[in-house]
């Protein structure tokens, strides 16, 4: 491949990812309302908290419809594996939410873990909803 081809196909890579940014998986409406409505001068971070909290919730809800979904759709052999790795997510994204509770940066150690987990989940999300 030569260089005017190469500039070409990294030129029409954006027009062809953009579809699929679209259909990826992100907050609610509900908690976007909820983190619109903080009032940044009384206990920011235990507003923040609990839009955090309340989303997750729903996208765990999401989550497990995707799951059980792609548990319907994949062949019999893909099952053990899913659920392996479905464990192997879990124990993964706890860890790693848990170091960024204890990191030293703003706003706070339990909004950062619950920020963390909402991030991670949706990404899981997303994940399971591309394998099929």
């Amino acid at each position: 491949m030569n260089l005017r081809h190469t500039a070409t196909l990294v030129l029409a890579l954006p027009l062809l990812s953009v579809p699929a940014l679209a259909d990826k998986i992100k907050e609610t409406l509900l908690f976007q309302a909820c983190m619109d409505h903080v009032d940044h001068g009384a206990m920011k971070n235990m507003q923040w908290l609990v839009c955090y909290k309340e989303e997750l919730i729903r996208q765990d809800t999401v989550l497990n419809t995707e799951y059980r979904a792609l548990q319907g759709r994949i062949p019999p052999e893909a099952k053990e594996p899913l659920v392996k790795a479905q464990r192997a997510w879990i124990a993964s994204h706890e860890a790693w939410c848990k170091l960024e509770q204890e990191l030293p940066n703003a706003p706070s150690g339990e909004v950062n873990y619950q920020a963390c987990m909402l991030d991670q989940t949706l990404t899981q999300i997303n994940k399971l909803k591309d394998v099929f």
